[in-house]
């Protein structure tokens, strides 16, 4: 009965990323509160574990002290979006009481290789062969679908490689590997590229030396605050590397003049004015934000297929969407989390005498926090529904990190009792 109950969550899991994969996001909601709802044993104690994600939401509630007056509509949209990280945690957490490690890891590697022949499938489909050779034309011919499952099934297969877990017969495993990696190759996204890059180099991370440790986390940290406001010009056409190379052009933050400037580089445009109109505002908006704000294009963009908008409500740029909406407040709260978080399971990953599951856990926790940090400049990651799989990874690991650190105490001190009594 227990098998049967892993492998229907397991289903779960599975379909939510594919479906996320079309960004349809009620089913992808509905399959993640799903996951939550249904009793299990010691649920209290998993979804205590989720406080530490909670408080998240803690700057969404102090943005009302100046947000009451605005639409009620937006609030609760905002609400929304600042509650998707949360819940999809949540979701990974509950699934670690539900789904045995192996069984879930599997599951993560198949989402990845289903997904990689999905979008080759309708690369082939839109294009021809020719997207094979060409999948930046064919990602943009598709239009917008996507999930990072096939670097996140990359990073599982890499580290329970690296710690001689096994969790697929040896050609098997070569051939998960290869799918998932051209998966990656046929997306064409530098947001996938920048995941992938983020567990690469986390394989050999924990060989640097315990003094450079700190000072690679706040060199990290500088990066991740200024790189925004660097420019970089370069001419870019329609190829995949030349997108790549004028990617820090493309978000650049900048008061850009032309329409023509404004559309190629619209990221950058519509966060200078986001940038603008928080200094606009007073001390307490610089402080909790507002939620509910929308912010002034000062000039009508077009968006999507119908939509001419002046003012918009989320912007691509999640660091500034959470300076807008909560402030100062927001920001330290998101940094002091995720970079505790960086801190605290790096000197467990980084140990060489902690055990090979503890270690590919927190090695997760590590890569998907990075790969969040790193992709919020540019998709808005942490309220993105097409992230959802690297949140549900994140919560997983963090709940089996902690639950397993606590067996291995009791263990420890069960060992120091009996020693103790040999004494005696």
């Amino acid at each position: 009965m227990q098998q049967v109950n892993q492998a229907v969550y397991a289903l779960l899991f599975l379909v939510m990323v594919l479906a996320s994969f079309f960004h349809m996001q009620a089913p992808v909601l509905g399959l993640a509160v799903l996951i939550i709802l249904p009793p299990v044993k010691h649920q209290f104690a998993a979804i205590k574990m989720a406080g530490v994600f909670a408080v998240l939401l803690i700057p969404a509630i102090l943005g009302l002290i100046v947000g009451y007056r605005n639409s009620t509509y937006l609030i609760f949209k905002d609400f929304y979006y600042f509650s998707i990280p949360i819940l999809f945690t949540l979701a990974g957490i509950m699934l670690a009481r539900r789904i045995e490690v192996e069984l879930f890891l599997k599951t993560v590697v198949i989402a990845g290789v289903l997904v990689s022949f999905l979008v080759t499938g309708i690369s082939i489909s839109y294009m021809g062969v020719g997207a094979l050779t060409d999948p930046y034309s064919a990602h943009y011919a598709i239009g917008i679908v996507g999930t990072p499952a096939p670097p996140i099934a990359l990073a599982c297969l890499l580290f329970t490689w690296k710690f001689n877990i096994k969790l697929f017969q040896r050609n098997l495993f070569r051939l998960f590997l290869g799918v998932n990696a051209f998966g990656v190759y046929m997306f064409a996204s530098r947001t996938y590229l920048i995941i992938t890059l983020c567990f690469v180099l986390l394989l050999v991370a924990d060989k640097i030396k315990k003094v450079w440790i700190f000072p690679v986390i706040f060199l990290l940290g500088v990066f991740v605050i200024v790189v925004p406001f660097f420019t970089i010009s370069l001419n870019s056409d329609s190829t995949f590397l030349n997108k790549i190379m004028g990617s820090f052009n493309e978000v650049s933050v900048g008061n850009f003049n032309t329409e023509q400037d404004i559309n190629l580089r619209y990221r950058g445009y519509e966060s200078f004015m986001a940038f603008r109109g928080y200094l606009s505002g007073g001390l307490p908006d610089w402080i909790f934000g507002g939620l509910g704000k929308l912010i002034d294009l000062k000039t009508v963009v077009h968006l999507g297929e119908d939509a001419d908008l002046q003012y918009i409500p989320v912007l691509h740029n999640g660091w500034l969407y959470i300076l807008v909406k909560t402030g100062a407040v927001g920001v330290l709260v998101y940094m002091s989390i995720f970079f505790g978080l960086i801190v605290t399971k790096w000197r467990t990953y980084a140990d060489a005498m902690s055990k090979p599951i503890i270690r590919i856990f927190s090695a997760f926790i590590i890569g998907c926090v990075l790969s969040l940090l790193l992709t919020n400049y540019i998709v808005t990651a942490f309220f993105n529904m097409e992230m959802s799989v690297v949140m549900v990874l994140l919560g997983y690991s963090y709940m089996n990190v902690h639950v397993l650190m606590h067996k291995l105490k009791i263990r420890e001190q069960a060992i120091e009792f009996q020693l103790a009594g040999l004494n005696i």
